[in-house]
């Protein structure tokens, strides 16, 4: 049975979509499927080989802070209570594309969009569980793909920045491009002043163009969000083409824009960038993994002990 969650999405909306921050509702907060009962089951269920547990610094401000850590065998119930009285941040990878009971979420979502958007062809559609605490938030930093932030229950701030060499310098997004384990930008609280400010609560969806630096903040009760990333082809080309340009900037001292770089350019890098790794020119590398740095621990007051188990590895 088809379920209509998206409920204000407008022609200017659609305009706008992938150009600049911009929101719109949804009814997924009067489901149960979100209820504790139901996220203790999800927390159960899910592969802990697809699940991150992530405390940070109170204020989510220093990206240093953010780091890893093991759930061990404590139960759904048990967890959820860590994260209500703690400082922890759940990531449910692909919850919505691995269980039956959410996986028709992420269906209806793809089918309204691309009603309301024709152009809406994703290559990839992933949707994740996000669960964290009161005080929980994610630093400065840039997704890969485009996201889209379905927000399901309690309050976040999220801080949208612009693309520009003050808040992202291309060259930026071609160190984490090169790497498959960095996502974190240099920030300072400068930049806030050029920041979009977008007050999150239940029944609000947010999106933003790709590669725009963002942060958030929970606002003093539990969150739960479902984080839709997807990328249209054109995001792969892009990304590519970023690849490229990097390994031009770095081997050969050139000095490459993508927004100079139009549509058969970026086909064309895109199309070297595949070529480059499979010749092993260049490596994409991978950045260095800490492994977990702390045990969640539900009678903890930030909900973590932490410790330094170097020698595990992260989920």
């Amino acid at each position: 049975m088809s379920e209509q969650y998206t409920v204000d999405f407008s022609e200017e909306t659609a305009a706008k979509f992938k150009k600049e921050p911009v929101t719109w509702r949804h009814n997924l907060n009067d489901s149960p499927l979100f209820s504790d009962e139901a996220l203790v089951w999800l927390i159960d269920n899910h592969p802990r080989d697809y699940a991150d547990f992530c405390t940070m610094n109170e204020g989510a401000d220093d990206i240093g802070s953010w780091r890893g850590g093991d759930p061990g065998s404590h139960s759904g119930k048990e967890l959820l209570q860590a994260v209500r009285s703690g400082r922890l941040w759940i990531n449910l990878r692909r919850a919505c594309n691995m269980h039956p009971k959410y996986e028709h979420i992420l269906r209806e979502m793809t089918d309204q969009l691309r009603a309301k958007m024709p152009g809406f062809k994703p290559t990839t559609m992933m949707g994740g569980v996000l669960i964290s605490s009161p005080t929980a938030g994610v630093p400065f930093h840039i997704d890969r793909s485009d996201v889209m932030l379905w927000h399901i229950r309690g309050h976040k701030r999220v801080w949208v920045y612009p693309i520009n060499e003050t808040t992202l310098p291309e060259v930026e997004v071609e160190e984490i491009l090169l790497h498959d384990h960095n996502d974190d930008v240099p920030y300072n609280v400068q930049m806030d002043e050029q920041a979009m400010v977008i007050d999150m609560k239940p029944g609000m969806v947010a999106t933003w163009p790709l590669h725009a630096p963002h942060r958030v903040l929970n606002q003093g009760d539990l969150n739960v969000s479902i984080s839709v990333e997807w990328s249209p082809f054109a995001t792969i080309v892009q990304n590519g083409a970023q690849v490229t340009n990097g390994v031009l900037r770095r081997l050969f001292g050139m000095s490459p824009q993508i927004e100079t770089q139009g549509t058969l350019h970026r086909l064309i890098w895109f199309a070297a960038s595949r070529v480059l790794r499979k010749i092993k020119l260049v490596k994409v590398k991978s950045a260095t993994q800490q492994g977990y740095l702390f045990d969640v621990d539900p009678d903890n007051d930030i909900g973590v002990t932490e410790h330094d188990k170097t020698t595990k590895s992260a989920a």
